[in-house]
C-alpha cells in the first residue's frame, strides 16, 4: 500500500512525524480518512482522536481544535492540543482540571479566562481519550 508523510504539531512541539498508509481525523463535519493520493484539502480539526496506521501498528493521538492541510501527498496538522493517547494518565488529567478550577475560583484580575477554558478543554479531551482506551481493554 502507498505511504505518505504526516506531521502533527501542537504548541508543545512535534507530536508525531512519519510515514503512514492511512489516517483518520475528527473534523467539524465528521470523521475523514485520508489515503495516499488524496486531493489537496484544508479543513478544521475537531476535538477527538487521530488514528494513524503505520507499518503494522496503529497510533492514536488525542487532539483539541486546529486545522488539517493535505497537499501533494503530505498531511500537516496544527492542533491547539495534541498528545499520544497511551501517554495520558488519570493523574495528569486530574492535576490539569484541579489547576484550572483553582485559577477559576481565584478569579483574580491577572487570570485570563481564556487560559482556564483552554486548560479545561484540554483536560476534557484527555479524559475522553483515556476513557475510550479503558473501554476497549475490557
Amino acid at each position: 500500500m502507498n505511504k505518505f508523510e504526516i506531521e502533527i504539531l501542537s504548541p508543545e512541539g512535534i507530536v508525531f512525524k512519519g510515514e503512514t498508509t492511512s489516517v483518520s481525523f475528527p473534523t467539524t463535519r465528521g470523521t475523514i480518512t485520508v489515503l495516499s493520493g488524496h486531493t489537496n484539502f484544508i479543513t478544521k480539526l475537531n476535538n477527538g482522536e487521530i488514528t494513524i496506521a503505520t507499518s503494522g501498528d496503529i497510533k492514536k493521538i488525542a487532539v483539541s481544535g486546529g486545522f488539517i492541510e493535505i497537499t501533494n501527498n503530505n498531511v500537516n496538522v496544527v492542533a491547539e492540543f495534541a498528545a499520544h493517547s497511551d501517554e495520558i494518565s488519570k493523574q495528569k488529567i486530574k492535576q490539569a482540571i484541579d489547576l484550572a478550577k483553582d485559577m477559576k475560583n481565584k478569579r483574580k484580575e491577572f487570570v485570563d479566562i481564556s487560559v482556564i477554558e483552554s486548560q479545561l478543554k484540554k483536560s476534557a479531551v484527555e479524559l475522553k481519550s483515556r476513557l475510550g482506551l479503558k473501554r476497549k481493554k475490557i
